[in-house]
Parts: C-alpha cells; structure tokens; sequence
C-alpha cells in the first residue's frame, strides 16, 4: 500500500484537538473506521460536478456523505453523488483517490458519532466523456442546484473546504 500525505490541517466540526490528513493512497483504510465517502466527479472539460448543501453552515461542495450500515465506501460515494446532484455514476466507475483520515487527541464529546481516536472520509474520482451533462438534485434532497464548474471556481466556491488539495491530483488519475 502507498500512502502520500498532501496536506495536514484541523477539520472545523471537530471540537476536540486533532490533526487532519489528507492522503493520496492505492488501498482503503480499514473498513470499520471509515464513515463517509465523496466522489470527485470531473467531466470532458475537466469541471467539477459540485452540489450546493442547504445545511446551516454548508455551501458548495463536493457530493458525498455518511455510508449507511452494510454499505461499502465505493457504493455509498455513488448513491452520495445520484442523491446531491442526480448524477449516476456506477460504482465500479469511482477510483481510491485517497482520504481524509481524522486523529483525534482527546475523547471527544458523547455526541460525537464517529469512531474514536482515528476515522476516515474516502474520496473517490470518476470522469464523464460528455461535456457537464445535465444535473439536478432529485426533490427531496438535502442539496438545491448541482453543477459542473471550472478549477477557478471551484476553487472559489470551496476556498475553505478540507478536500481542495485532491483536486490537484485529479490530473493523476
């Protein structure tokens, strides 16, 4: 297994001292400590597919979340990335990109639902052939309008997104 560290940094919705890392690799961490997963979605052009969470506190993001119980990393990216943005990508279609792996340095709070001291985000990436097809979030999704952006956007609409520097290795892919 190769693992690269891009980029180290603190993950704003942890409490707790921690250190975020985020990591190129070729293998998945282990299973059990993996929480969510995300999909780096680039079409012919080479924009990005993002999706707008209209959550308290969120905007443009990636399309990704939670893995529901029995549901691997791969195939909860592509149900992530059908729900936000009403994209379809099979999962066998998504390549490890890497993660993002959290280490917290103190227990945190009873409310916290991930696994502790360590846990992980798998960030995947797939390309269309077509040029930003059509997208739209299905009704009842927690996301409004869904996108395909150029890598100047992207980095605008994203400037404080923890994922920004798997961007770059997009063109590694």
């Amino acid at each position: 297994m190769t693992e690269t560290v891009i980029a180290t940094g603190n993950a704003p919705w942890i409490s707790v001292p921690h250190l975020m890392e985020l990591v190129r690799a070729d293998a998945y961490p282990p299973e059990h400590l993996t929480t969510a997963a995300f999909g780096l979605v680039s079409d012919a052009r080479g924009h990005l597919l993002l999706t707008h969470v209209n959550l308290p506190g969120r905007c443009w993001d990636l399309p990704g979340g939670h893995t529901d119980p029995g549901e691997d990393a791969r195939q909860a990216a592509a149900r992530e990335i059908a729900e936000e943005t009403g994209f379809h990508v099979q999962p066998e279609a998504l390549m490890l990109l890497g993660w993002q792996r959290f280490t917290l340095h103190e227990r945190p709070p009873a409310s916290y639902p991930y696994p502790f001291p360590v846990s992980y985000a798998l960030m995947f990436a797939a390309r269309t052939e077509h040029s930003g097809p059509r997208v739209e979030p299905p009704l009842d999704s927690e996301c409004g309008p869904a996108g395909w952006f150029a890598p100047v956007q992207v980095r605008e609409r994203c400037a404080t997104c923890t994922w920004l520097p798997f961007v770059a290795a997009l063109h590694e892919v």
